[in-house]
């Protein structure tokens, strides 16, 4: 998830699935792992505010996250991203992969109690799809037929392939076979949109609890679009509600880790990250968690604003300047580990070999740490673009993390001789804000996957995605991506053969830098029952923090 464009990185207990069978700190919940707690009230931090509610909008963690707690589209995800029906009860594709069929629930309301119908699913996709929308996330949907047409302004968003028969009756028409479409259907992107609360509230929906449309497990309160505390009740109105077992989250925004320690050693919080200085006194306990796969910390360099950083040997000085192995073991140590590429390991696997994608596509210079070739590399490029010295700001959050990540990134770049760096540690909302502007020369991006497949790293990169803030443009990289969507797309082996092909462009042009591979490291309350620490990587549905069933 992104379009922080980069902030997919779930941080805090958000970063998982969680699945709340007895939970609460009422000390009840001691008695017995198969007794639920009165108050089944959960406390959790998160690291991220939420910058808005409105479906077509979202696009970073702090906003997708919740998204998937107080929405709920035609799948959910389950274990290691195994599609399960949300609100279709049964799906239907023709042979040639091109048109779905889909039947949905007839007993899901929205929370002001009307039903949640296909027209809901239509509304919400001509939206997001619709270019005066300006939705981040808008080219999930370039496979649906006629989106191209639509984005280049030849055609009317209501000429998107997508119609409602009937109230229940959702069928979508594809112009060509996408092989991670049902993954596409289960993130909120393509969840629906109540048509009346959108025109009701126009330039302020989603801009606070109040102003928003719910018709998920859940309905979100006390955040007037600013506040870094709100609330999650149980929704009355959703149609699997006796499955929901948790009465109320209690979320309040922690960007320092030892706060987050000190609120969890008092019993005010049942869930907190740690920092790398916490990981070695808690890593042996009963209540540590860890997990590793799914997302990447990167550098996007401006090419549009920045001359020099058009330059290849600029770039590539850039990356082996940086020693990815002791940012993540010695500046980070909370687990995180160097990358191999952009796209994360432990992620996605050769179809005919069962190999991690990461190593089939790994470019040793790409993340290689190199310190004299960095200089003659940097020597050579600015000799190239006539330049001597150059000074650049560095853009990241203000995190704990981003802060030790920015300033080692700072003390790194410092030796390349004439360079100069200006660190902007700056509140999530407005780092999201400064890199879709491109206000930034460097910026620290992070990206958690949304759907388990290469292409959803991969695609950020290409030239007219909107998340490509670096403005890298490479013919032969979208080549291999156009291909792996179009000639090679029901063919699993020449597909994946395609994304390997285009991360090894990537990382040999140096289109972005990685940086590192996070980890979640984690405390759980262990008088909690019924807790399950179940990571996974893209999405945190319906069997994500809410449900048992």
């Amino acid at each position: 998830m992104k379009f922080n464009k980069h902030l997919l990185l779930i941080t805090g207990v958000l970063a998982v699935m969680l699945v709340l069978a007895g939970c609460g700190n009422n000390s009840s919940s001691t008695k017995s792992s198969k007794q639920m707690a009165k108050d089944q009230t959960i406390n959790l931090s998160t690291s991220s505010e939420i910058s808005t509610l409105d479906i077509a909008k979202a696009s970073d963690s702090g906003s997708l996250t919740p998204l998937y707690q107080i929405s709920e589209g035609i799948y959910r995800l389950g274990p290691k991203s195994k599609v399960e029906n949300g609100l279709a009860t049964s799906t239907k594709v023709s042979n040639d992969g091109l048109t779905y069929t889909f039947k949905l629930r007839t007993n899901d309301k929205w929370n002001n109690g009307q039903p949640v119908t296909a027209k809901d699913f239509v509304y919400g996709w001509r939206r997001v799809v619709n270019p005066k929308t300006a939705a981040g996330y808008s080219y999930l949907f370039e496979g649906v037929k006629n989106y191209s047409a639509i984005q280049k302004g030849h055609l009317s968003a209501n000429k998107l392939g997508v119609y409602a028969p009937n109230s229940h009756t959702l069928v979508v028409k594809l112009s060509h076979p996408v092989p991670y479409f049902k993954l596409l259907l289960a993130f909120p992107t393509f969840f629906p949109q109540q048509e009346s609360a959108v025109k009701k509230y126009g330039s302020r929906y989603g801009t606070s609890s109040a102003t928003t449309a719910y018709n998920g497990p859940f309905v979100l309160s006390k955040w007037n679009g600013t506040s870094d505390t709100w609330t999650m009740t149980k929704n009355p109105n959703y149609w699997d509600k006796k499955h929901v077992k948790a009465h109320q989250l209690d979320f309040q925004v922690i960007k320092t880790p030892s706060t987050g320690l000190s609120l969890y050693q008092q019993n005010k919080l049942d869930v907190i990250s740690l920092s790398g200085e916490e990981v070695p006194t808690y890593k042996n306990r009963p209540e540590f968690k860890k997990f590793v796969g799914g997302s990447t910390m990167y550098l996007e360099m401006n090419q549009k604003r920045v001359k020099a950083l058009k330059n290849t040997k600029v770039r590539q000085a850039l990356s082996r300047i940086i020693n990815k192995q002791t940012l993540a073991s010695q500046v980070l140590r909370d687990g995180s580990t160097a990358p191999k590429g952009f796209v994360s390991t432990n992620f996605f696997r050769n179809p005919k070999t069962g190999a991690d994608f990461a190593k089939d596509a790994y470019e040793k210079d790409g993340v290689a740490y190199n310190q004299s070739q960095a200089k003659k590399l940097w020597q050579q490029g600015m000799k190239q673009v006539g330049q001597k010295k150059l000074h650049l700001s560095l853009l990241s959050d203000d995190t704990d993390q981003s802060k030790k990540t920015t300033q080692y990134l700072q003390s790194q770049f410092n030796k390349l001789p004439g360079l100069s760096i200006t660190i902007h540690n700056v509140p999530t909302k407005s780092k999201l804000s400064r890199s879709t502007s491109g206000d930034f020369d460097l910026v620290v991006s992070s990206w958690g996957a949304d759907f388990a497949d290469p292409i959803n790293f991969l695609d950020l990169l290409t030239k007219s995605n909107p998340t490509n803030n670096g403005h890298w443009v490479n013919a032969t990289y979208d080549k291999y991506i156009e291909a792996s969507k179009t000639t090679d797309a029901n063919n699993p082996d020449k597909r994946y053969d395609d994304l390997v092909n285009a991360e090894k462009v990537l990382m040999k042009d140096q289109g972005i830098i990685p940086l590192y591979q996070p980890a979640t490291t984690q405390l759980w309350r262990t008088n909690i029952h019924g807790f399950v620490w179940n990571p996974a990587g893209m999405s945190n549905g319906y069997k994500g923090s809410y449900v048992t069933k």
